[in-house]
């Protein structure tokens, strides 16, 4: 957790960054984009699909395993400190 302190240097840098180079700042603000999330577990998700139809269980229980853990990771992102 930031002190108060910290928190208003960090603002200050931020208004400054904006003010400096405007355009790094609202490439640095864009989120993530959804849609390539959803479509990599889409395929993953349909390649699972088409392997178990097939008869490839283990790789097909792999590209589960990836979409699960996609899901999860959405929910609870990983934090570094």
């Amino acid at each position: 957790m930031l002190s108060e302190a910290e928190r208003r240097s960090l603002q200050e840098i931020e208004q400054r960054l904006l003010a400096d180079e405007p355009r790094l700042a609202r490439t640095m603000n864009r989120g993530v984009r959804p849609w390539l999330f959803y479509l990599f577990l889409l395929v993953f998700g349909g390649l699972g699909v088409l392997l178990m139809v097939i008869g490839a269980f283990g790789p097909a229980l792999q590209c589960m395993l990836v979409v699960a853990a996609g899901f999860v990771l959405r929910r609870y992102p990983i934090r570094l400190r």
